[in-house]
C-alpha cells in the first residue's frame, strides 16, 4: 500500500530520531564495553620551561617518549591549514568518520588490489594513536567506533590538540612541538612553510622519512604536500617552484639542560603536569650557568657552589643553580645545595640588629663592647680570637664581630628573636632557642636565606618566593619581620662595605651584603640585596667536609658580585621612611648630643634613629648605663690591655703589594714582600695571609713555590682583600 505524501515527513522524522537514538545507544554501549583509553597512559612527558617558554629540561614518559604539550593556539596557523588540507579537509564537518573518503578508499582497494589511501580522518588517526589496531577490516571497524567515541566525548579543538601532541615524528619524539624543537630548534609557532609541510607528512611514516637520517625521502614527501597545497591554491606556482627546490635544512642543537636540579624538583612536585612554566629568565640562567662553569676551576676538589637570583618586586626566582656542574659527580653534582639545610654562619646577624632597632635597644651608632664576655655560660669568640674593644653597632655588623651580636641577642632574648622569625614564616632547623643561633648554630636553606634578605628591600616584609609562573593567581601573603624604618637602617648599615677583590664593580649599584662562614669551615655564604634584586650564594662541599683556608668573604662574596654584574641596572630606589631620623649622638652614653653635657660627650657620631629615639649604651650583660660613662666591663678590659677608649681610625684592609694584573718572572725576582694598609693599629700577627686560598705563614712569597695564576688574600677579622698575579718561569 503506497504511503501517503502527507505521512512521509513524519516517517522521515521518526526514522531520523530512531537513528539518532540507536547511535546514542551504540555510543553508550561502546563506553560501557570499550571505555575510551586515557590519552597518556604512560604518564606525561614533562617539559620544564623558562618564563618565555624556552625549554630548560625535558623528562620522558614511562616509555621513554619525549613530548612538549601544546594547544592549537601555540602552533603556526599555516601548519594547521596545511595539516587539515592534506589530511582531512572536512574535519570540522564530519562526525569523526567521512563516508565519502571511506567509499573512495574501498573503491581504490577493489580496483587496484591494494590499499591506495586509508580514508582515515584526523579523528580516526587520533583513535588509532590512542588504541592501536591491526590493518584489517576488523581493525578499521574498531577505529571507526573509537572515532565516533572521540567525537562524542571531545570537541573538535580538543581532538585536534590530541593529534598535535600524540602524532609520531620519528624515534622517541611525539607531538609537533617536540618535533619542531628537535629538528628545527624552534617552537612550532615559528615554523616556515617548508618546515610546516615536512611536519604535516612526517607522521605517515616517521621512521622511514626521518629528515635527520633520510633527507632526500623527507624532501620528496614534503614536496608532495607542497603540490597538494598549490592545488588547493594555498600556494602560488612561484612559491611551489622555489620551495620545492629548497633542501631539507635541520638546525638541531644538543644543549645541556639549564636549571636541571630545579627542573627535577618541580617534576617531583608536579608528577602529572605536562608543561611546567617557571619564573626563570632563560638568558640570565644561561649566563649564570656559564659563570659557574668558569668559577669551577678555582674551587678545590669536591667543592660545589649554588646561586639563587630573586626579583624583589615580584618575589620571583629569576635564576636557580643548585650545583656548580650538573655533570661532575666528583662534586656531588646531583645534590641541590639550594635546598640543603646548612649552618648559615653569620648571615643572621643583620636581623639581630634590625630587631634591636625595632625594640629600641640600639641606634645605628650605639656603642657596643667587643670584649671577652660570658652570656650565661656561652662565651663567643671572634674569628681571629681577638677583640676590638669599643665599636659602633654599624662597624660591629660590618666587621661581623661575634660578641656585640650576641650581646644584643642576649639582651632581646633568643626566644624573642626566633619568635619574630617564626611569625614571618622563616624556618630555622634546630631544637631549642639559644644564643648560638646568632653565629650559625642552626640550619637554613639558601632559598630561605634569600627570602629573608629580600625583606631588607621590601620594607621589612617576608614573602614566599615563586618558582612557577602560572600558579593560580592570588596574592601571596606578606609577613612583617622588621618595620620599614629598621629595615632601611639595616640595609644602610651593610651597604657601606666595598666589594672584595675589585676596585669598582662593572655595574654600579647600592648593595647591602653580608657573608657567613660556618663552624669548622664547612659552608661559605654571601647574600646581597639591591633595590631590585637579591643574590644568595653558597660555596662548600656537599658532603660537609671542611675546606680550610676558605672564608665567606674570599670565596662566596666575589662570586656574588660577579652574579650582580650579570643583572641589569636597578630601576627602583629605596625611599627613606619618615620614621628614620638622623641624630647626632655622644659616646659613651649613646644619647643625643643635645641631651648630653659637653664634658661627658667624648665622641660625636651621626646616627640613624627610629623616630629620634636614642637609647643609652648597654653594658655587656645587657643593662643600660645609668650615666654618661663607659660601661664598666669595657673600661676595665681596655685598661688591662693598654688600649685607648677611642680609636681615631676604622680599619679597612687593602693589599698594597703586589697589585692585581702584575706579572713576575722567577729569573728576575725570587721573593715578593706582601704588604697591606688599614691594619696599622692592629697587632702585627692579626693579618692572615692566604695564597691560592691556603693559609700562608708570613708576609713574604717565594716565587719558586708557585707558577701561573696566583690568588693572594689578606684578612683582618672578616674584612678581606684579594689580588691576582701571574708568575712565569
Amino acid at each position: 500500500m503506497a504511503i501517503r505524501a502527507a505521512q512521509r515527513p513524519r516517517i522521515f522524522r521518526f526514522a531520523l530520531c530512531a537513528g539518532v537514538l540507536c547511535l546514542l545507544l551504540l555510543l553508550k554501549w561502546l563506553d560501557w564495553y570499550y571505555p575510551m583509553p586515557v590519552p597518556y597512559p604512560d604518564g606525561p612527558a614533562t617539559v620544564v620551561t623558562a618564563r618565555d617558554g624556552q625549554q630548560l629540561r625535558s623528562f620522558s614518559d614511562a616509555r621513554g617518549v619525549h613530548r612538549y604539550q601544546v594547544t592549537v593556539s601555540d602552533v603556526d596557523p599555516f601548519y594547521l591549514t596545511a595539516l587539515l588540507d592534506y589530511e582531512d579537509r572536512w574535519f570540522y564537518y564530519h562526525p569523526g568518520v567521512n563516508p565519502f573518503a571511506l567509499c573512495r578508499a574501498l573503491w581504490q582497494w577493489l580496483a587496484h588490489g591494494r590499499i591506495i589511501s586509508g580514508g582515515s580522518t584526523l579523528t580516526m588517526q587520533v583513535a588509532r594513536l590512542l588504541d592501536p589496531h591491526e590493518r584489517s577490516v576488523a581493525g578499521k571497524l574498531k577505529q571507526i567506533a573509537r572515532a565516533l567515541q572521540l567525537e562524542w566525548h571531545y570537541s573538535k579543538s580538543e581532538i585536534l590538540t590530541l593529534y598535535l601532541n600524540l602524532a609520531p615524528f620519528g624515534g622517541n619524539i611525539e607531538g609537533v612541538e617536540a618535533a619542531s624543537r628537535r629538528y628545527f630548534n624552534k617552537p612550532a609557532r615559528s615554523l616556515s612553510i617548508n618546515q610546516s609541510a615536512l611536519l604535516v607528512v612526517l607522521p605517515q611514516k616517521p621512521s622511514y622519512n626521518r629528515p635527520d637520517r633520510y633527507p632526500e625521502r623527507a624532501k620528496a614527501m614534503r614536496n608532495k604536500v607542497l603540490r597538494r597545497l598549490a592545488g588547493s591554491q594555498l600556494l602560488s606556482p612561484e612559491q611551489l617552484t622555489l620551495l620545492s627546490q629548497e633542501a631539507v635544512r635541520l638546525e638541531h642543537t644538543v644543549q645541556a639542560p639549564l636549571a636541571p636540579l630545579l627542573s627535577r624538583r618541580l617534576k617531583h612536585q608536579n608528577p602529572r603536569q605536562h608543561v611546567i612554566r617557571t619564573t626563570l629568565d632563560y638568558d640570565l640562567q644561561q649566563r649564570l650557568s656559564q659563570l659557574l662553569a668558569n668559577t669551577k676551576p678555582r674551587l678545590t676538589g669536591k667543592s660545589s657552589a649554588a646561586v639563587l637570583i630573586v626579583h624583589n618586586q615580584r618575589a620571583e626566582v629569576l635564576a636557580y643553580q643548585g650545583s656548580v656542574d650538573f655533570n661532575d659527580d666528583s662534586r656531588f653534582a646531583h645534590v641541590d645545595m639550594i635546598r640543603a639545610v646548612r649552618s648559615p654562619g653569620s648571615t643572621l646577624k643583620p636581623f639581630i640588629y634590625g630587631l634591636g632597632l625595632d625594640l629600641g635597644l640600639i641606634h645605628s651608632q650605639s656603642l657596643m663592647s667587643d670584649i671577652p664576655s660570658n652570656f650565661d655560660g656561652y662565651k663567643p669568640q671572634n674569628l681571629t680570637g681577638r677583640f676590638s674593644g669599643a665599636v659602633s653597632a654599624t662597624k660591629a655588623l660590618q666587621h661581623s664581630l661575634n660578641v656585640p651580636a650576641i650581646q644584643l641577642l642576649h639582651r632581646m632574648g633568643a626566644e624573642r628573636f626566633e619568635h619574630q622569625l617564626r611569625n614571618a614564616q622563616v624556618q630555622l632547623h634546630h631544637q631549642d632557642a639559644n644564643l648560638a643561633v646568632g653565629l650559625g648554630g642552626t640550619g637554613m636553606e639558601l632559598m630561605e636565606l634569600a627570602r629573608l634578605y629580600r625583606a631588607l628591600a621590601s620594607q621589612g616584609k617576608v614573602q614566599d618566593l615563586s618558582l612557577v609562573s602560572d600558579n593560580p593567581g592570588y596574592p601571596r601573603p606578606e609577613f612583617s619581620l622588621l618595620s620599614p624604618a629598621a629595615s632601611w637602617i639595616t640595609f644602610d648599615m651593610i651597604s657601606q662595605l666595598s666589594a672584595p677583590d675589585r676596585v669598582v664593580p662593572s655595574n654600579r649599584r647600592k648593595i647591602a651584603w653580608k657573608t657567613g662562614t660556618s663552624y669548622g669551615y664547612r659552608d661559605f655564604w654571601s647574600v646581597g640585596v639591591s633595590p631590585d634584586y637579591t643574590v644568595a650564594v653558597w660555596v662548600g662541599r656537599p658532603d660537609a667536609s671542611p675546606v680550610v683556608g676558605y672564608l665567606g668573604a674570599t670565596r662566596a662574596a666575589p662570586l656574588m658580585f660577579d652574579v650582580f654584574d650579570l643583572l641589569p641596572q636597578d630601576t627602583q630606589r629605596l625611599t627613606k621612611p619618615e620614621q628614620v631620623i638622623s641624630m647626632q649622638i655622644c659616646w659613651p652614653g649613646g644619647l643625643a648630643s643635645n641631651n648630653t653635657p659637653a664634658d661627658v660627650c667624648h665622641k660625636q657620631l651621626q646616627a640613624y634613629t627610629l623616630n629620634g629615639m636614642t637609647p643609652p649604651t648597654m653594658h655587656s650583660e645587657g643593662d643600660f648605663v645609668t650615666e654618661s660613662r663607659w660601661p664598666t666591663e669595657l673600661a676595665t678590659w681596655l685598661a688591662s690591655n693598654n688600649a685607648p677608649l677611642l680609636q681615631d681610625r676604622e680599619t679597612q684592609i687593602r693589599i698594597t703589594q703586589p697589585r692585581s694584573g702584575q706579572h713576575y718572572y722567577r729569573e728576575q725576582v725570587s721573593e715578593l714582600r706582601l704588604a697591606v694598609t688599614g691594619a696599622e693599629s692592629a697587632p702585627s700577627d692579626a693579618v692572615r695571609w692566604y695564597i691560592n686560598h691556603v693559609p700562608h705563614a708570613d708576609a713574604t712569597l717565594s716565587l719558586s713555590d708557585y707558577l701561573g695564576d696566583v690568588v693572594i688574600t689578606a684578612c683582618l677579622a672578616e674584612h678581606c682583600d684579594q689580588q691576582h698575579i701571574v708568575i712565569h718561569p
